[in-house]
């Protein structure tokens, strides 16, 4: 017997038929109990994706609006002008020019949704649980080398990031330089 359930979208619709495939692999035939849960995992996944993406939204406007302050339409319209239609003009112009200011709001958007351990902890119920918040449980309950090697990773990552940026940008210099230096 499978269960039917009243789920918008094709993530939720096939997220549902991958849930109840495993269900009637293991042995169950559907009952009721499977079914609420099934609804309950949908909705806390849902509404805490929903929650940490208002809370991340404010970092992408900003930080994109900001990008875009500085952007030149004349751009644009040379590419327009050049005979480029809209969508090869943003994809081989705008987008360019915008996609650091992008990736810079993705980047603060993941920093706080990675940090936001109070809306993940009311949203998301006992059944979901989040690295920052299995971080703070294992924090509270007992001590665990775990924690220290993954807060050290965590605080060594962004550290290598940087210093792989400034080389990539010391290479560059250095190489307009060297082309400079011989004409």
């Amino acid at each position: 017997m499978m269960v039917h359930l009243r789920v918008q979208g094709a993530l939720g619709q096939s997220l549902l038929e991958r849930i109840q495939q495993a269900a009637l692999f293991e042995g169950c035939t559907g009952c009721a109990s499977c079914q609420k849960l099934v609804e309950k995992i949908i909705w806390i996944a849902g509404s805490l994706i929903l929650a940490q993406s208002i809370g991340a939204t404010s970092y992408v406007v900003v930080i994109v609006s900001a990008t875009l302050a500085n952007f030149d339409r004349r751009l644009e319209q040379a590419a327009m002008s050049m005979g480029a239609g809209p969508v090869q003009t943003f994809r081989r112009v705008t987008l360019p020019l915008i996609l650091p200011g992008i990736l810079g709001g993705a980047v603060f958007a993941f920093i706080h949704s990675f940090d936001e351990v109070v809306i993940t902890s009311l949203v998301r119920g006992y059944s979901i649980k989040t690295l920052p918040l299995k971080m703070r449980e294992n924090i509270s309950h007992s001590i665990d080398p775990t924690i220290a090697a993954v807060s050290s990773l965590l605080m060594l990552l962004p550290v290598l990031w940087v210093v792989a940026i400034y080389f990539t940008w010391w290479r560059s210099m250095k190489e307009k330089t060297s082309s400079h230096a011989a004409i």
